[in-house]
């Protein structure tokens, strides 16, 4: 008679595990994938001086080329969203980082405004799924006492992918044309498709949950990698935390994201990340150029719009320490701090050195927040529904993103300038601070057993062996 396989629950070998080289590649892997889902969505700001020339374009039509990839992006979460909660989230991150890069390297053979509209929404859809995705994978690979940070961490190479679209937009758009900048994300991306294949692992947590044939030998396999000193005996079985269980094998529907306290978490989550995205994406898309109208020249404006996203980076990694201790009402300082820069942006004429200095900051408290707010995008969610939950976050949150692209171009276009349009878009972060002191509230409030609440960490002294974990069916 054979023996009786062990039954191992996930969640205590994930919270004790230490980083190691598997461990540490893995997060590389997915902030690379997340620096060129930046750049490659972020280089149309930089590059619309040239598209504005070279095919007559009005300051709404800009905006809505912008709108539009938003669009895609708002459709592709979603739908990236549900295949990573059905399929898995490696082979849909795969799918996501080709598609975006080979609509990429289509956008560069545009010939008319319609190729650039239809070609943008395309790439929208592909670009969409990647964030979402790479936080699901984050949080179900990090303790909890490090989740966010963890997740900030991948946030910053979006931000960075987004910064570094200047100074490579100085590079080789005046001597290549703005067409090379969109060629090089995409093939960039596509190249960056090698290293996902053999890099990245599927979510452990997920294969346990969908329990096919081959998810415990899968499981041991990635376990084995990324902690070489676990015992895993032949024939184990592997769980996740009971309440997931309870989701396995039901199809999603929107409805669970507001059961038990979601119904508090998610409309919170939206409002703020609406708001959130309609600022920053004012902000990327319309800096560069408001820059060039105060006096800068095209490569100065571009070299400030760079520096502000770099800025905006150190913001979020600095911003998530206190967030995994101290709850996501911690984040309103960056909103509060906005505040006072886009109003004084607002308030009228600038010194040239204090307008930088101001556009630097204004830009460094947004990223910070809504680097911020994307990090716990995720970390509410139960495993089952982890995908899901950061996709309709994602989604909803691109009505603000379309609203701030089209909306700065309808400010612009009606004369108000950039002092009206700064101090328009200073509404979206004062009620934020409103939000994220209701949400910090509701957080403190959950359970200790439940997704997102806040841990208290506690010394560690390595993993156990799977064996000592185990128990009997």
């Amino acid at each position: 008679m054979s023996a009786t396989p062990h039954l191992v629950e996930l969640a205590p070998l994930i919270e004790r595990q230490r980083a190691n080289r598997r461990w540490l590649l893995m997060y590389a892997v997915c902030c690379l994938i997340t620096f060129l889902d930046g750049f490659d969505f972020q280089i149309l700001s930089f590059a619309a001086t040239y598209l504005k020339k070279d095919f007559g374009l009005t300051e709404t039509q800009l905006g809505t080329l912008g709108t539009v990839g938003l669009f895609g992006t708002m459709i592709g979460a979603l739908i990236m969203g549900y295949l990573a909660d059905r399929m898995g989230r490696r082979p849909t991150i795969i799918v996501s980082v080709a598609g975006f890069g080979v609509f990429m390297l289509g956008f560069a053979q545009a010939d008319t405004y319609a190729h650039l509209f239809a070609l943008r929404f395309i790439s929208g859809l592909f670009l969409g799924g990647v964030l979402p995705l790479t936080w699901a994978l984050a949080a179900e690979y990090a303790p909890k006492r490090f989740r966010v940070t963890a997740v900030s961490i991948i946030m910053c190479g979006y931000t960075l992918g987004g910064a570094a679209g200047g100074p490579v937009s100085n590079w080789l758009i005046p001597d290549y044309g703005w067409r090379s900048v969109f060629v090089v994300g995409g093939v960039c991306s596509l190249l960056t498709v090698l290293a996902v294949l053999p890099l990245l692992p599927e979510s452990v947590k997920f294969l346990a949950l969908k329990a096919r044939p081959d998810s415990d030998e899968r499981i041991s396999r990635i376990l084995s990698r990324f902690q070489p000193g676990l015992s895993i005996e032949p024939g184990t079985r592997f769980t996740t935390e009971a309440q997931e269980q309870a989701h396995s094998g039901k199809r999603f529907t929107p409805a669970q994201l507001f059961r038990g306290h979601l119904a508090a978490i998610t409309p919170l989550l939206w409002v703020v990340y609406l708001l959130s995205s309609a600022l920053i994406y004012f902000l990327v898309f319309w800096t560069p150029m408001i820059n060039e109208r105060m006096g800068f020249s095209v490569s100065a404006a571009a070299t400030i719009a760079a520096l502000a996203s770099v800025a905006g980076a150190v913001a979020q990694l600095f911003i998530s320490r206190f967030v995994d201790r101290k709850g996501a009402g911690i984040i309103l300082w960056m909103p509060l701090a906005a505040v006072v820069c886009m109003v004084t942006l607002g308030s009228g004429a600038l010194a040239p050195a204090v307008y930088v200095a101001f556009v630097i900051g204004a830009k460094m408290f947004v990223n910070g927040g809504h680097g911020g707010i994307t990090s716990i995008a995720g970390t509410f969610y139960p495993t089952a529904i982890r995908a899901n939950g950061a996709a309709w976050a994602s989604s909803v949150a691109k009505i603000g993103a379309m609203v701030g692209p089209w909306l700065g171009g309808v400010i612009l276009d009606a004369g108000l300038g950039a002092q009206g349009a700064f101090t328009v878009f200073a509404v979206c972060p004062a009620v934020m601070v409103v939000v994220l002191f209701v949400f910090g509230r509701v957080q403190r409030r959950l359970p200790a057993a439940a997704e997102g609440a806040i841990s208290v960490e506690t010394p560690t002294t390595g993993v156990a062996p799977v064996k000592t974990a185990a128990t009997s069916r």
